[in-house]
């Protein structure tokens, strides 16, 4: 009961939060199967948020388990699917409890059900990807060659990636390839932590197919950069990840004379931007549907302006509390997600119940679906800055062409 009230909280938060919500591969997840999902790990809780809400299967996962401490949060978390988890930062002490961690484990997916599992073992905002822990592959093994399981398990490959880690960025989610286990039978039967070594190495090589990625921690911002301006209007999920993939072999396999020099590109092309106060989206000798889009935005205004002035507030609080309190970048996006759900939820209310004794049947309607609403105002916004920006554009290319050109050959430069 507490995860679906949970799904429902996060399912509206974060089709607010983010800008463009982009799912591939739901076609190689299997809807019955026991299944292991492995994931890279870049936003902290958000990650499995997402995966949660995203994912079309309901799912369990493993979390540090420093924050299970006190009685109530404990009884909370679990019924949120949450399955506490030991490092060494917690004491030696803390590790024996592991055990039971695992068993539950295999236990959930006798059962049939979803385990999520993040191999690298921490959240990390760097697109390198870490060793894997070897947890994920010694429950896999257990599971599927103890206690005379039946069922046919597989380990499924995840990728997430955020656009940049903030509000109304856009969000990709890729299911990968899959692999199922029978090839370890026998020399997990022999050999366990042979076995668990192979299965680890194997899974990380999978891993490293389906996942956004580039080979050296420090060039993670360039590239993040760079993925902004080559696929932000990318739509097609597929596509989305077959360009970001490219554009990390390209950027991993640079020396780092050239790396230097696309950093210097990037840097002059940014400042160009702010210049002429421009998006880099806007650049295009065309905007689809231009004059269609501008008799949208005016006849839209009245219903955008009661999103912002209903819900806007509920951001600034947010925002507000997210600053204030977290010290870690990457809990920033998971505070501000989970905050934003509660204290939206709470609004929510508010507004329903002032609605209701109002006794104005319009009102109450505008109050139950103001959350659409609001995101509703939040897409209008953003189609007046891309509308404003491309006016910015026209106007440069009208009234001054040379440096009209050197933006689109600094655009140029960097694809």
């Amino acid at each position: 009961m507490l995860y679906k009230f949970g799904y429902a909280l996060m399912w509206m938060t974060l089709r607010i939060f983010f800008r463009k919500v982009l799912i591939d591969g739901k076609e190689r997840l299997s809807s019955s199967h026991p299944t292991i999902i492995i994931a890279n790990h870049p936003g902290s809780f958000l990650d499995a948020m997402v995966l949660s809400v995203f994912f079309g299967r309901p799912l369990y996962f493993y979390v540090r388990g420093d924050i299970f401490a006190h009685p109530i949060i404990y009884k909370i978390f679990t019924g949120l699917h949450m399955i506490p988890i030991y490092s060494i930062d917690s004491g030696v002490e803390s590790l024996g409890k592991n055990k039971r961690t695992f068993e539950r484990g295999r236990e959930l997916l006798r059962a049939g059900n979803v385990l999520l599992i993040f191999p690298e073992g921490f959240s990390r905002f760097s697109k390198e990807l870490a060793p894997f822990k070897k947890g994920a592959a010694r429950v896999a093994l257990q599971t599927a060659f103890e206690d005379q399981f039946d069922k046919v398990l597989q380990i499924q490959t995840v990728s997430i990636n955020y656009s940049y880690h903030g509000f109304r960025s856009i969000l990709h989610v890729r299911i990968g390839d899959a692999m199922e286990l029978d090839g370890y039978r026998d020399s997990y039967l022999s050999q366990p932590n042979h076995a668990i070594a192979a299965l680890n190495r194997d899974m990380f090589e999978l891993f490293e197919k389906n996942v956004i990625h580039v080979k050296q921690s420090e060039r993670t911002p360039l590239l993040e950069s760079l993925l902004q301006i080559a696929v932000d209007g990318e739509s097609d999920a597929d596509l989305y990840f077959k360009q970001s993939r490219k554009l990390c072999e390209k950027i991993s396999a640079m020396n780092e004379e050239n790396f230097k020099l696309e950093e210097e590109r990037l840097l002059k092309y940014q400042d160009m931007l702010k210049q002429h106060k421009v998006s880099s989206n806007s650049i295009h000798a065309n905007q689809p549907f231009y004059f269609f889009k501008i008799i949208f935005l005016v006849l839209a205004t009245p219903l955008a302006l009661i999103g912002f002035m209903l819900w806007h507030v509920i951001y600034f609080i947010t925002k507000w509390i997210a600053d204030y309190t977290v010290t870690r970048e990457d809990f920033y996006t998971s505070v501000f997600c989970g905050v934003a759900g509660i204290l939206g939820f709470i609004w929510w209310i508010m507004l329903s119940s002032f609605a209701l004794f109002s006794d104005a049947v319009p009102v109450f309607f505008i109050a139950i679906f103001s959350p659409f609403i609001y995101m509703f105002s939040l897409y209008w916004m953003e189609m007046l800055g891309e509308i404003l920006a491309f006016n910015r554009v026209r106007r440069l290319k009208l009234r001054d062409t040379p440096n009209y050109q050197k933006l689109l050959d600094a655009k140029a430069a960097l694809n």
